[in-house]
């Protein structure tokens, strides 16, 4: 059964998925994300972030790629099957980055990698390059504000 999406707040530049199965890494890519402006839903592994895809209708997607029950490539799969969640962009984030991984995520329409460990730097841009323009902005009209400004270079 089809469920509308929730209503946005106003104001805020797009919704994001995060989907990791550590809590503690889940929590930190939610308080990244919002500290870039955005607002942002969390699932815990890749079932419940199917269900939050198809209810929330989120701009961007997030996600991990080794989860138990449903890992990032199978919820992208099923993702990509329904018309109303087949066109959103998606972001692998994970530490594997071999050539093998990155073929079978680009396979399944994975649009950008995030190698982990990442600075929060490389998150707001690979955020940024996935959002379409419509997004920035106020939801109902993607007029207004741009994408927030990318966070100083650190040295290290």
């Amino acid at each position: 059964m089809y469920t509308p999406p929730l209503p946005r707040k106003r104001g805020l530049l797009a919704l994001i998925l995060v989907v990791d199965d550590e809590p503690d890494l889940l929590a930190l890519l939610v308080d990244q994300v919002s500290s870039l402006g955005y607002d942002v839903v969390a699932a815990r592994d890749g079932t419940e972030g199917l269900r939050l895809a198809i209810d929330r209708a989120p701009d961007i997607i997030l996600t991990d790629v080794i989860m138990p029950y449903m890992d990032g490539p199978e919820m992208l799969d099923r993702l990509r099957s329904r018309p109303e969640t087949r066109e959103i962009p998606v972001i692998a984030i994970t530490a594997l980055t071999d050539r093998r991984t990155r073929s079978r995520l680009t396979a399944v329409g994975v649009r950008g990698f995030l190698a982990k460990p990442y600075s929060m730097r490389d998150l707001a841009e690979r955020i940024r390059e996935a959002l379409p323009p419509a997004s920035w902005g106020e939801p109902a009209t993607g007029a207004g504000k741009r994408p927030p400004s990318l966070p100083p270079r650190t040295r290290r």
